[in-house]
């Protein structure tokens, strides 16, 4: 979002970023806003856990600015469109990359959509027009850097402080992933090309950003920031070289911990990486498709121990085919490895993930958008394993008793 005002202020466009969720506002105060601007064009984004949200902002909008178009972005209107028109109140969907999308669209104007790559419609007699996605962006160098200053930054570093536990914001210098993961949809909406900022220049970005905002620290929240060992290796020599006083978080795959990079890292600032470990059975690696072995797990926690870096393990359960034994598996793994920090979520079915298609071709799961609404990771009112929910739920709770007390245990260490 804060790329896409950025680019549209470059154009010389007058843009408002309304921060619904760190604003704490009310749908009441929203519509305050919405009259008193009075803007021509009403841009929403959505996941789908808040698609839900999104359609009553919407709504909010038509009724109040009935004739101003709302436009649909985001990961769930990318790769779930139809679900999105089935609500009346949005006129148009963004597919994809917004920033050149959304450039064409208001330069031609919204009464020309036709010739916009991207760009979904519905038309006068109530059909809608689906697109195909936008064309990645290949350079996004090119593209001008986030406007921080559009979002109320103090509440992100308040939220990452509590967190992360350093002083910090997120940021995000690379695009796509190469690799399949059954139950991921990145690769739908940023394509399966890696691309990357120029390795100095996120430097200089993330230099920049610990000034303006008097930070600590940067959480990198790529999906995998070191895919390509020659960036990582100039994006670190860089920050070595202007004696980098900051620190920063990484995320990264269970087989992509290089011993040969860690204390090049270190030295530039690394001091923690979030790793997708996802579950300690064999059968559940698989079914998630990825490409790792239990074995490698413990070898890549241990690399960087050795190297002195904090490690955060993300898990799963209830992912579909398992059963209880499969769970224990995880938890074993959990009290075997010697993490720092984690988490545990209950497997929730994205729309375009591979997963997702297999349960709806399955007949378990349908596209009415109205049961998006219960889509959470935390908050799950449906099992897709062989574990019925409620009893699926009670091991999620407990998995989180037990990161709870081996973290505080090993910090009072």
């Amino acid at each position: 979002m804060a790329s896409l005002s950025a680019n549209l202020k470059h154009d010389g466009h007058t843009v408002r970023l309304i921060d619904l969720q760190a604003e704490t506002l009310s749908q009441k105060a929203l519509g305050t806003i919405l009259s008193k601007e009075s803007p021509d064009i009403v841009g929403i984004t959505a996941m789908t856990p808040t698609l839900g949200m999104a359609f009553d902002i919407a709504q909010l909008s038509k009724s109040l600015l009935p004739k101003v178009p709302v436009v649909f972005g985001g990961v769930h209107p990318t790769v779930s469109p139809e679900s999105v028109f089935e609500h009346t109140s949005v006129d148009f969907i963004v597919r994809g990359e917004g920033e050149e999308v959304l450039r064409l669209l208001f330069k031609q104007g919204i009464d020309n959509p036709e010739n916009i790559p991207g760009v979904c419609w519905r038309q006068d007699d109530g059909t809608c027009v689906i697109a195909e996605k936008a064309p990645l962006i290949k350079d996004i160098t090119k593209l001008v850097p986030p406007d921080y200053t559009s979002f109320p930054v103090e509440r992100y570093v308040e939220y990452i402080r509590d967190l992360r536990g350093i002083r910090g914001i997120s940021m995000i210098v690379t695009r796509g992933c190469p690799y399949q993961c059954s139950f991921c949809t990145v690769k739908e909406t940023m394509g399966t090309l890696w691309r990357r900022l120029d390795p100095t220049y996120a430097v200089e970005l993330m230099l920049k950003l610990c000034t303006d905002f008097d930070l600590e620290g940067i959480w990198f929240k790529d999906s995998i920031f070191n895919f390509s060992f020659d960036w990582t290796k100039t994006f670190a020599q860089a920050l070595i070289a202007q004696k980098n006083p900051y620190q920063f978080q990484i995320n990264t795959r269970v087989d992509l911990v290089r011993q040969e990079e860690l204390s090049l890292l270190k030295e530039a600032g690394l001091r923690q990486v979030d790793l997708g470990i996802e579950s300690g059975s064999s059968k559940s690696l698989q079914k998630l498709k990825k490409n790792i072995t239990r074995d490698q797990i413990v070898v890549s926690v241990k690399l960087l121990k050795r190297a002195g870096i904090q490690i955060s393990g993300f898990f799963m359960i209830g992912i579909p085919g398992e059963t209880e034994e499969d769970v224990a598996e995880t938890i074993s793994l959990v009290k075997e490895l010697d993490l720092d920090r984690a988490s545990v979520s209950i497997y929730t079915p994205l729309p375009g993930s591979e997963l997702y298609n297999q349960l709806f071709l399955e007949g378990r799961i349908t596209n009415d958008p109205n049961a998006f609404v219960y889509h959470h990771f935390t908050e799950a009112q449906e099992s897709f394993c062989d574990i019925p929910i409620e009893r699926l739920k009670n091991i999620y709770e407990g998995m989180n008793r037990l990161f709870c007390n081996k973290i505080f245990t090993k910090n009072q260490r």
